[in-house]
C-alpha cells in the first residue's frame, strides 16, 4: 500500500506540473517539468508551451527567493519584451503584439477612426511634413494644408521625427494641441482638438479623359466599410456618365480578408477570388456572385500596395477583369489572425498562405503589372502637395504618370480596343 500511495503521489505531482506550470509541489519532490527539457536533436520542432515552462521554472525561483519584485509597470514592459521577443524568434516577420493601448488603436484604425487631429504626416527634409489633411477633420477646418511643415508642438520646437510628432499631438492634455506650421515663408499658429477623427475609406472623382469620362476611385485600406463605400462611389459616377472606372490600389496596406472577397465580387460575377493554404488543407473563397458593374476597369498598384490589396489585384487579373498599372507590388502573400489576450493586450500571427485564384504565389514576389509604369523623382517629391486623395483634385495631365496610362488603358477599353 505504502508503494502504490507513493505512486499516485507522483502521478498527481506530475500531472500538476504539467498542466498548471511547474508546480511547487512538483518542486518539493525533485520533478521537473518535461516540457522544460531540451531535445536532443537542436532542429526538432518544439512548442511554443515548452518556451513558456522554462520561463514559468524561473519563475518559481525568482517568486520564491529574489530580493526584488515587480510592480504593474514592470509587469507590462516585461510581458511585451517576451512576447516580441517570442515572436522574433519563431521567425514569423508579420507578427506582432501590441498592448492593450495599441490594440485599442488597432481596432479604431480598422473601424476606419483614430485619436487625433485629421492630418497624415510624412518626412520631407528631415521635418515632419503635412501629406493629406482628412476633410470635415479639426486639422481641415483650422485651413491646415499639404505641404505645411510642423515646427512647434505645444510650445515645444525642435526637430521633430515624424513619429515624435504624432505621438506628441495624440498625447496632448485637455483635449486641445497647440502647433506652429511652416507654409513657404509664413508661420500659422493653430490650437486644435483631438478627438475621433473618422478617415475617408474612399475617395472618387470623374476624370475627363479625351471627352472620355472615366471614374477614379481611391481605395485607403480594407476595412469593415470599404466594399460598402467603394459600391457606393461606383454608382455615383456611374450616374455621372462614368465610361471607365480606374481602382486605385496604390499605397494601400490592405486589411480584411473579407473585404478583398467582397470588393473582387463587386466587378466578377463568378470564379474564386483565392486559395488559402494552412499546414493541414487549402480552401478556395469564391465570388458572391453580387456585382454592381461591368464597365472596364484599370487597377492602379506600386510597391506599397499589399495584402489584400494585391489579392485583388491579382484575382481581378486572373479573371481579365481589369488591367493592372504601375509598379509590382509589396509580396505580402499571408494571412493574420488576430487574438484577444485576457489583460486586453493582442497578438497577431501567420495562419496561412494565400494564392490567386490559379495558383500563382504572392508572398515574397509581388502582383507584376500587365503594363509597367514607375514613377519619376520629381513625382515622389511633390506628392506632399500635389494629393490626389483630396476631394477637390483637378485632374492635369503630367503630374502622374502612372494614372496618365491608366486614364489612356481605360479610354482604350472604353473603344474596344483592348480585351
Amino acid at each position: 500500500m505504502a508503494i502504490l500511495a507513493v505512486s499516485i503521489v507522483l502521478f498527481l505531482a506530475g500531472n500538476l506540473a504539467s498542466f498548471g506550470g511547474l508546480f511547487e509541489f512538483a518542486n518539493v519532490l525533485g520533478l521537473k517539468n518535461p516540457q522544460a527539457q531540451s531535445a536532443q536533436d537542436p532542429q526538432s520542432e518544439v512548442t511554443t508551451k515548452q518556451l513558456a515552462a522554462r520561463v514559468d521554472e524561473a519563475a518559481v525561483y525568482l517568486d520564491a527567493e529574489s530580493l526584488y519584485r515587480y510592480n504593474q509597470e514592470d509587469l507590462d514592459k516585461a510581458t511585451e519584451a517576451s512576447i516580441e521577443a517570442l515572436i522574433a524568434q519563431s521567425g514569423d516577420k508579420h507578427a506582432v503584439y501590441y498592448s492593450p493601448k495599441e490594440f485599442e488603436e488597432y481596432n479604431r484604425a480598422s473601424e476606419g477612426e483614430y485619436l487625433g487631429i485629421g492630418i497624415v504626416l510624412t518626412t520631407t527634409d528631415n521635418k515632419p511634413t503635412v501629406l493629406e489633411v482628412y476633410e470635415g477633420s479639426p486639422a481641415h477646418s483650422a485651413g491646415v494644408m499639404a505641404g505645411d511643415i510642423i515646427l512647434s508642438i505645444n510650445g515645444e520646437s525642435r526637430d521633430f521625427t515624424t513619429e515624435e510628432a504624432s505621438e506628441l499631438i495624440r498625447q496632448s492634455a485637455n483635449g486641445s494641441v497647440s502647433i506652429v506650421w511652416q507654409r513657404d515663408l509664413e508661420e500659422i499658429e493653430t490650437t486644435l482638438s483631438i478627438g475621433t477623427v473618422s478617415v475617408p475609406t474612399v475617395v472618387s472623382h470623374l476624370l475627363n479623359k479625351d471627352n472620355t469620362l472615366c471614374g477614379y476611385i481611391y481605395l485607403r485600406r480594407f476595412n469593415d466599410q470599404s466594399s460598402i463605400e467603394l459600391r457606393e462611389a461606383i454608382t455615383s459616377l456611374e450616374s455621372q456618365g462614368a465610361q471607365a472606372l480606374i481602382l486605385d490600389l496604390r499605397g494601400n496596406p490592405g486589411g480584411y480578408l473579407t473585404q478583398a472577397v467582397a470588393i473582387t465580387s463587386l466587378f466578377v460575377k463568378q470564379g474564386d477570388v483565392l486559395q488559402i493554404e494552412t499546414n493541414s488543407s487549402k480552401r478556395f473563397e469564391r465570388v458572391s456572385g453580387d456585382t454592381c458593374t461591368d464597365m472596364p476597369l484599370v487597377v492602379l498598384i506600386n510597391a506599397h500596395s499589399a495584402s489584400a490589396s494585391e489579392l485583388t489585384a491579382a484575382a481581378l487579373k486572373d479573371h481579365n477583369r481589369a488591367a493592372i498599372v504601375g509598379e509590382k507590388s509589396y509580396g505580402k502573400g499571408t494571412i493574420q489572425d488576430i487574438q484577444t489576450l485576457s489583460w486586453g493586450g493582442a497578438i497577431k500571427f501567420t495562419i496561412a498562405h494565400y494564392l490567386s485564384p490559379l495558383g500563382t504565389a504572392i508572398e515574397g514576389k509581388g502582383v507584376t503589372p500587365d503594363i509597367e509604369v514607375a514613377y519619376t523623382s520629381e513625382e515622389v517629391e511633390r506628392t506632399a502637395t500635389d494629393n490626389i486623395t483630396s476631394q477637390n483634385y483637378i485632374y492635369s495631365s503630367g503630374k502622374d504618370t502612372q494614372l496618365d496610362v491608366a486614364l489612356e488603358e481605360a479610354k482604350a477599353r472604353t473603344k474596344g480596343n483592348t480585351s
